[in-house]
């Protein structure tokens, strides 16, 4: 058994240098064919580097890649269809809810033959929109005490009454903005041009005009609708009355102010250059007006229809009014107040015409003095309004197709 042990021990000792040997040899060999490589890569590289290569960029199928247009709205697509059936210089669009846009488009030119496109900061004149935010402002007066919708005139101008047509001594504020005074019309270019030419600041002349229209006889008994721009020059001129400040300072404090809105009076070129023209259309014909001529709202009715503002501007206004028609309190007015504003006497409130249009409960209101003519349209039950605005009037087939767009766009959005 010892020497089987010897042997074994001997054999080990002999397969262990073999072992040592061949790793020894087998670690040269792969030394040197690394070696090899590692030339080899060096000469590679060298070669590559001194030829020219030329990047290709590998194609990208990213969503993104291929640039697409957008989708046209109902609102882009109709106001250009509106634009070119009737040859407008332009119009823009606005989709309102009580908590803010839903969508806007213009389409257009600030000046018929002229390449400016307009922008939904330029300004466009109001006309009788005017109205509803002489009324807004005077609900702030009555809201705080200072006035009342069942104020007479006797009460306003207690030291006329004895001169005061006694027909016009029991009539209301409430009257004055609703149209059912009994005052004449003043919506005419003649009566228009009847009004004197009363000397003094805009408030010294309202308080004339109204003195005058007061002393007057009414064109009719009270509480039957006759538009008149008259009524609202004699509200105005009963808060200047009450307040000491001019109606223009009013809604710049109680109204535009409040509400960050920007407002100007007269046509928006007197405002400066870079504003919309306003346009008449005769026979099919375009013709810029010029805003430096004799043609303006006179002094004394600037309450009725004088204002000129932006239609993201104006559409602070209307949200304000259709938040309070569904209850919520605004900045400037409660929410009853507003409701108050908008109920009708017949068919008519405070500076709003109320009627059902497609079965739904609706205020809405137009303005012209024509040369632009500007819409509104409000629907609270279905929490939508819409504000139409172009710079032309005198194709009343274009009117008629812009007022019908309004309910139409209504039930569009009112869906979404």
């Amino acid at each position: 058994m010892q020497e089987v042990r010897i042997h074994n021990a001997a054999w080990r000792r002999d397969q262990i240098g073999v072992d040592w040997w061949y790793n020894n040899y087998m670690r040269k060999r792969i030394w040197k064919a690394l070696a090899g490589m590692v030339l080899a890569m060096a000469v590679v590289v060298a070669v590559v580097g001194a030829v020219p290569v030329h990047s290709v960029q590998a194609p990208t199928y990213a969503p993104n890649a291929v640039a697409i247009p957008p989708r046209p709205t109902a609102l882009q697509r109709d106001i250009v269809t509106l634009r070119e059936t009737y040859h407008l210089p332009a119009i823009e669009g606005c989709v309102i809810r009580q908590d803010g846009i839903v969508d806007t488009a213009v389409t257009g030119v600030r000046e018929a033959g002229g390449v400016a496109a307009v922008m939904t900061s330029d300004l466009f004149h109001l006309g009788s929109m005017t109205k509803a935010m002489t009324a807004t402002m005077l609900a702030t007066l009555v809201q705080e005490g200072k006035l009342s919708w069942d104020m007479t005139m006797a009460q306003a101008f207690p030291s006329w009454v004895s001169v005061m047509n006694p027909r016009y001594r029991d009539v209301t504020l409430e009257q004055l903005l609703t149209h059912t005074s009994g005052l004449p019309r003043y919506t005419t270019d003649p009566e228009w041009a009847s009004i004197p030419a009363f000397a003094g600041t805009p408030t010294q002349q309202r308080e004339a005009f109204a003195r005058m229209l007061l002393k007057g006889s009414p064109i009719g008994p009270a509480g039957i609708y006759r538009y008149s721009n008259a009524g609202y020059a004699v509200a105005a001129a009963i808060a200047e009355h009450v307040t000491n400040e001019s109606w223009e300072q009013l809604m710049q404090e109680r109204l535009f102010g409040p509400l960050n809105m920007h407002a100007a009076y007269g046509w928006p070129l007197l405002s400066g250059p870079d504003e919309p023209w306003g346009h008449r259309i005769k026979d099919g014909v375009v013709t810029p007006h010029d805003p430096a001529d004799l043609y303006k709202v006179p002094t004394v009715l600037a309450p009725a229809g004088d204002v000129s503002m932006s239609i993201l501007d104006y559409s602070v206004f209307a949200r304000l009014h259709l938040a309070g028609l569904e209850g919520k309190d605004g900045a400037i007015l409660s929410s009853a107040i507003i409701k108050r504003l908008h109920q009708p006497v017949l068919a008519y409130s405070c500076g709003w015409h109320e009627e059902l249009i497609d079965n739904v409960p609706t205020s809405w209101h137009s303005g012209t003095c024509d040369t632009f003519h500007t819409f509104v349209l409000l629907q609270p039950s279905r929490d939508i309004g819409i504000i139409l605005f172009t710079n032309a009037d005198g194709d009343p087939t274009a009117v008629q197709a812009l007022f019908g767009e309004l309910s139409k766009l209504a039930a569009v959005y009112a869906g979404h």
